[in-house]
């Protein structure tokens, strides 16, 4: 084909295919929603999190800011440098006077100046120890800004959990409400033929607007739990990456290739919770930030019992001052200079340095108080964690077999129920049996996640490796 020709036909049609493929793209876009973010896992929704959480970004902005409390606490030992100027205007009567000359009269004149100051610390015992404390803040914010990531992780994977689990909820609750619904055709139908009595028809229709009832629950719920990621993320969230070990997926006869690609369950390693207590009590975030306290809270002490203390500084001082005229003298412009040692002795400050040490005492025996209970909570928690992990695992082979018994029983109770075997209420007892082992599966699955990053928090080591690896289970 002639090349003019083909331009003139077919190069006309691809030019407007593209604008009009164009102005669609643009119009779908537009449609789109604000922020809204599709199918994400846990790992994107952590993510958005670290970038919109108001509380992380927060304890992040308290975190930079905790370094200014070093750079304060060395300003006291820091020369400092003071300028003062002033102008006056004077008007001077005398009333009296011994002295002939200057037995009446009266002047005005003006006096201006400046004076500047260097004052260098000596020494300030005080501001040595406010050095050291402030050290020691700075590494208390280190430990607590690292506590914010790990409980930023455990809020997220919270929240991304309860929304699954309420997603989970909704679809078993849509599931039981189908097949009750199916089987409240059925029971009618029966009814109508005379095949069953009416309470089989007045139970199925009881169960059928009860799960529907259940059902509008669950929807509610899962958009409550969906409002909980848009709160740390600030993005809304319409999907999410369910477990690729989903409850739905199980068979009555598992197949060991059926198993590939979901979660794997594992006991805590080691298998001993002494062990994990011991590694807890020394590398706890928490508990290390508590310990932190009780070490600022001693230099506390330190620091108040140093308001009697002397003090020394050298002083450095230049000063200039003129004067137009007086009525005893003339004018004058005069220079001083003076360098001096400046010694301050506190003798008596109406009781505060000892009111101030003994409050520092009693919030310093609060915060060893305060790192007991710590202690106990963590010894507690890490306990809970380990046996939550392990109880999980076993919850979880459990409901396994519970999913696929309820199963075979509610298939058995269809056949009876067709037969004239079983009436209309045992099979929805079996529909209801059903979706709550699934629901209880799905529940343990989840448990499993969270008391594994709880154990990890707990030894002070979770982070987004941890969560990484669990966000490998989700489907894409």
């Amino acid at each position: 084909m002639d090349k003019y020709v083909y331009n003139r036909v077919f190069g006309k049609n691809l030019k407007r295919f593209y604008w009009m493929y164009l102005c669609a793209a643009l119009v779908f876009a537009l449609a789109l929603p604000a922020q809204s973010v599709w199918g994400e896992n846990l790992m994107q929704i952590y993510k958005l999190a670290k970038d919109h959480d108001p509380t992380f970004k927060g304890d992040q902005y308290k975190h930079e800011a905790s370094p200014e409390t070093l750079k304060q606490a060395y300003s006291e030992l820091w020369p400092k440098v003071t300028a003062e100027a002033y102008y006056q205007e004077t008007r001077q009567k005398i009333v009296e006077s011994d002295v002939a000359i200057y037995s009446h009269g009266v002047s005005n004149f003006s006096t201006e100046g400046y004076t500047l100051t260097l004052t260098q610390p000596l020494w300030r015992y005080s501001s040595i120890l406010r050095v050291y404390q402030a050290k020691e803040e700075v590494k208390r914010a280190d430990l607590e800004f690292e506590t914010n990531k790990q409980d930023l992780i455990m809020r997220v994977t919270e929240a991304y959990i309860n929304a699954l689990s309420a997603q989970d909820k909704l679809v078993f609750d849509q599931a039981e409400e189908t097949s009750v619904k199916s089987h409240f055709e059925l029971a009618r139908r029966r009814y109508n033929m005379g095949l069953v009595p009416i309470t089989d028809f007045h139970d199925a229709r009881a169960r059928l607007s009860s799960v529907t009832a259940e059902r509008i629950k669950s929807e509610d719920g899962l958009d409550d739990a969906l409002e909980g990621l848009t709160e740390v993320t600030d993005s809304k969230i319409e999907n999410l990456g369910r477990l690729k070990a989903d409850v739905a997926e199980i068979a009555v006869e598992s197949k060991p290739e059926s198993d590939r690609g979901r979660m794997s369950l594992v006991n805590p390693d080691p298998d001993d919770v002494d062990k994990w207590i011991n590694v807890a009590f020394k590398q706890n975030l928490e508990l290390n930030v508590q310990r932190k306290a009780v070490e600022i809270a001693r230099q506390e002490v330190k620091l108040q019992k140093t308001g009697h203390w002397p003090t020394l500084n050298a002083v450095g001082r230049y000063n200039r001052k003129d004067t137009e005229d007086s009525m005893f003298a003339g004018g004058s412009d005069v220079e001083i200079q003076e360098a001096f040692l400046q010694l301050n002795v506190p003798l008596f400050e109406g009781f505060r340095v000892v009111s101030k040490t003994r409050e520092a005492g009693k919030l310093y025996k609060a915060a060893t108080q305060d790192l007991e209970k710590k202690i106990r909570a963590v010894k507690r928690e890490t306990c809970a964690a380990f046996r939550g992990v392990k109880s999980a695992i076993k919850s979880v082979e459990a409901f396994k077999q519970s999913v696929v018994s309820n199963q075979i029983a509610l298939k058995a109770k269809k056949e009876g129920f067709k037969s004239g075997l079983f009436n209309s209420l045992a099979v929805l007892d079996a529909e209801r049996d059903l979706c709550l082992a699934k629901q209880e599966l799905a529940q343990s699955q989840y448990d499993y996640i969270l008391y594994s990053l709880q154990l990890k928090k707990m030894e002070g080591d979770l982070n987004e490796k941890d969560l990484a690896m669990i966000n490998q289970w989700l489907e894409e």
